[in-house]
């Protein structure tokens, strides 16, 4: 199941990383594929140059909150090739992963897992790791 909150917001990209998102999503047929297709669909492309970069990109550090148990956690969001959950890296082709790319602090977003179980995020800090940003 994907998505059941219509409050998500929209999501922030650079023109990069929506290519490489898109490029990335193509044909993967999981729930953090079709999540990740979710938020293309939904996202607002940014100049790379623009001055709010405040949000969930690839390579950020994000903290957040689940608010199903109230745990908050660091991660990076990186490629799949790049996770390793003993570094806190995530991919973003994950449910989690794919939830928080493009959010900025404050912003949450909730879906419905494959066992059907709500799940919600929102997100407390992000870090850049960019040098362009």
């Amino acid at each position: 199941m994907l998505n059941q909150y219509p409050e998500n917001p929209a999501v922030r990209m650079t023109l990069a990383d929506y290519e490489r998102l898109s490029a990335l999503s193509a044909g993967v047929d999981t729930l953090g594929g079709s999540i990740l297709s979710d938020e293309l669909e939904r996202a607002v492309v940014i100049a790379a140059d623009d001055p709010d970069q405040g949000f969930v990109r690839l390579h950020t550090r994000v903290e957040y909150v689940d608010l199903n148990n109230g745990r908050t956690r660091t991660l990076e969001i990186v490629p799949p090739d790049e996770a390793d959950i003993d570094r806190r890296r995530v991919s973003v082709l994950s449910p989690v992963g794919a939830a928080l790319i493009g959010l900025a602090a404050g912003e949450s977003y909730g879906w419905t897992g494959e066992d059907g179980r709500d799940h919600v995020l929102v997100v407390v800090a992000v870090e850049s790791r960019h040098e362009d940003a």
